[in-house]
């Protein structure tokens, strides 16, 4: 039942959000992309999970980085058509100031086969019982934030897209130089 109203709030929130406001016009915005810019400034929230080898990761150990910190789960049908995706841009953007947080909204006994039949390559922790999901304020899935090298949360994406297209990477390259 837990899933099922999730799921509902999930393709309802898609249905009034939209997936591809646009909010700023700037080359490399968060806007061009379909990325909001949230409302207001805000930091990150403080994370602190646990990875698939069961090592506490928390989000603090990202300051300096660009962050995507993606919220999905194994059951959701966008996060997995959006998943290579995001393989592709970890694979792009790798060895740089960047990494991404994927936490999951399931058990390691569920997440642990899925990243390996999907051969998923960037980080994933887990947040079984939804803290983080809570802390971030998520309502659907998948459901993105990108945070800037000094924690700010700069643009936040809720449903499925194509994490390396043009705009979204202009961003990200953006964000790496500043």
């Amino acid at each position: 039942m837990k899933r099922f109203l999730f799921v509902l709030i999930t393709v309802l929130s898609l249905e009034l959000c939209g997936t591809n406001s646009h909010v700023a016009a700037e080359e490399g915005s968060a806007g061009q992309s379909g990325i909001q810019r949230p409302k207001e400034a805000r930091s990150a929230p403080d994370i602190l999970l646990k990875d698939i080898e069961g090592n506490l990761t928390g989000s603090g150990s990202y300051q300096g980085k660009v962050v995507l910190v993606h919220f999905w789960a194994t059951w959701c049908g966008p996060c997995k058509d959006e998943l290579p995706t995001i393989n592709a841009l970890w694979e792009r953007f790798r060895g740089r100031e960047f990494t991404i947080i994927a936490i999951a909204e399931d058990s390691k006994k569920a997440v642990e086969p899925y990243i390996k039949e999907h051969g998923l390559k960037f980080p994933v922790v887990i947040d079984q019982y939804g803290k983080a999901f809570r802390s971030y304020g998520v309502r659907a899935l998948p459901t993105s934030y990108i945070v800037d090298k000094r924690g700010k949360i700069e643009g936040i994406a809720i449903g499925q897209r194509d994490w390396i297209a043009s705009e979204t990477l202009k961003l990200i390259e953006r964000l790496l130089k500043e």
